[in-house]
This record gives structure tokens, sequence and C-alpha cells, in this order.
């Protein structure tokens, strides 16, 4: 499958199957938000090491992980006659326009994925209709470097990427609103 950004790392410098760790601090600051009430059952389709189930999980919500890394392939499975309320997923930056297009096939209320802020410098996003019910942007007040290891304290080391949660939710018409979550709580200072 073909996307419109594609990493800028060689394939030989990236980790295997593109895998970098969501902070567990995002996803608190995700469910902090509300635009996951009412939400009970969710598709995680990238888990690979369970951050963002297991915060879910812990929030209440009934959770299918999938991963390539355990040999499910979202972007081949069928999910046909399968209702989630969400799909939730911090997809490989590679492949994310192949998840946001195979998410809207899916039936579900919300899709909502960690993406790039540079996303909307894109036409080609326009033309594929991307853009089409994205509701809510919630971008994070700080940089984050994903390409570290994952902490057990949820924090996330600063970095260069300015991103945050994209949240398309269905049947919305109209222009997304813009948030910014104050993630500061959940940055590593140096020697921590």
């Amino acid at each position: 499958m073909s996307s419109t950004i594609r990493s800028r790392k060689p394939a030989d410098k990236r980790p295997a199957n593109d895998f970098y760790p969501t902070p567990t601090g995002l996803v608190y600051e995700l469910i902090k938000t509300g635009i996951l009430d009412g939400c009970e059952t969710i598709l995680e389709p990238a888990c690979g090491t369970y951050a963002i189930s297991n915060v879910l999980e812990k929030a209440g919500c009934t959770v299918t992980s999938r991963d390539l890394i355990y040999g499910q392939d979202f972007l081949v499975d069928d999910y046909t006659g399968q209702h989630y309320d969400a799909i939730v997923t911090n997809p490989p930056f590679d492949l994310w326009d192949d998840f946001v297009k195979k998410s809207k096939q899916i039936d579900c209320n919300k899709i909502v994925m960690i993406g790039r802020a540079n996303c909307f410098g894109s036409h080609k996003r326009v033309r594929e209709r991307i853009w089409e019910g994205l509701s809510d942007v919630f971008f994070f007040d700080r940089q984050i470097a994903y390409d570290k290891p994952a902490r057990e304290d949820g924090k996330a080391p600063p970095g260069m990427l300015v991103t945050g949660w994209f949240v398309w939710t269905k049947g919305y018409k109209g222009d997304p609103k813009i948030h910014i979550i104050d993630i500061d709580k959940w940055i590593a200072r140096k020697g921590e």
C-alpha cells in the first residue's frame, strides 16, 4: 500500500514493523478530553506492547487488540459484520493514510489516531477525502520523540514532532475543532 508521507529514515534504520511506543500519558490525556465517553468497545489495530489498550481497559473499555507483530494485518484483515464504538490507535506514520481509509470502512462511531501536524500539508489527502468527518484535533502542547523506549511512568521524551489525537466522528460535517492538550506533566525531564 502507498502512503502520502513516508518515513525519512531508511528502512534499515527503523525499528521492525515501524514500531514506536505510545507514551501512556498521552492516552490518559485522551480519556480526560471526554471524546471517548460512551465508547465501550474499542479496536486497537496497531497495539504493539498494549500501551493504549491497557490504559483504555483500566478506564473500563473492552478493547480488541491487534498488531502485525502478532500476525494480524489491519490493512488486509476483514472486519465485515463487526462493530466498535471507536478505533483508537497510533499507527505507523508511513501508513497513516491507509489506516484512516481502512478505519472508515469499518462500522464504528469514532476513529481516534495520533497524527502529525504536517499531515494537513497534503493536497492528496484533500482529494482522497481523508479529512471528511474529522471533528476534532487535540494537539499536544509539547513536541515528542516517539523513537525512544517506552517509560513505565507514562512520560514522553521531548522531541521534534508536533502531534496530537485526530478524531473522526461518524456523520460529522463541518470543520474540525482544534484543541490544545497540556501534556507538560507527561514530558520527561533531563535526568529523570
